[in-house]
């Protein structure tokens, strides 16, 4: 019995965890990594779901290289009304979390450094030259490798519909 109180206790410990405590305007906020994402979409919160199991995670902040190229991207994803796989995500391009201080650093949002929002299997948003954003990274710590920022960005689809992503923060480590 006790063994089974434990488990349920740590099931319902999990499934409370707060995915999106980051909160860059509170100036007692301590940036640790683990803050996670949240922006608005429409006006709408959108936090990145909980993930209680091994496996796919519902946020990620990841460095890459590829052909000379080097980007940074931020995914998080959650599901919609009708169960739908939603997903924020900025790629921007040139950047290079381990080699340089990006802190201050202020990234365009347009056609070469992305925002996008997904509707998985039935719609993609984009920034492009005339629907645009920005990321501001707001604290980094290269040794352990914690990126903190605020983005927003306007984005749209072949239907001209626009989608209004306002009020991103985030605060995750980088891998």
């Amino acid at each position: 019995m006790k063994n089974k109180l434990i488990f349920i206790l740590s099931i319902l410990t999990f499934i409370s965890c707060d995915t999106a405590s980051v909160d860059l305007d509170d100036e007692n906020y301590i940036f640790d990594g683990r803050g996670g994402a949240k922006c608005e979409v429409n006006g709408v919160e959108f936090i990145p779901r909980v993930v209680t199991s091994p496996g796919a995670s519902s946020m990620e902040l990841n460095f890459a290289q590829d052909n000379g190229q080097e980007y940074l991207y931020l995914n998080f994803n959650n599901r919609g009304e009708n169960n739908e796989l939603l997903m924020v995500s900025l790629l921007m391009n040139n950047v290079n979390p381990y080699e340089n201080d990006l802190t201050g650093m202020v990234i365009d949002l347009n056609d070469d450094s992305t925002g996008m929002y997904r509707i998985i299997l039935l719609d993609e948003y984009s920034t492009n030259t005339e629907y645009i954003g920005e990321l501001e990274i707001v604290y980094h710590d290269q040794d352990e490798r914690i990126l903190a920022g605020r983005f927003w960005y306007d984005s749209v689809n072949s239907n001209n519909e626009i989608v209004e992503i306002r009020n991103g923060e985030f605060d995750m480590t980088y891998y």
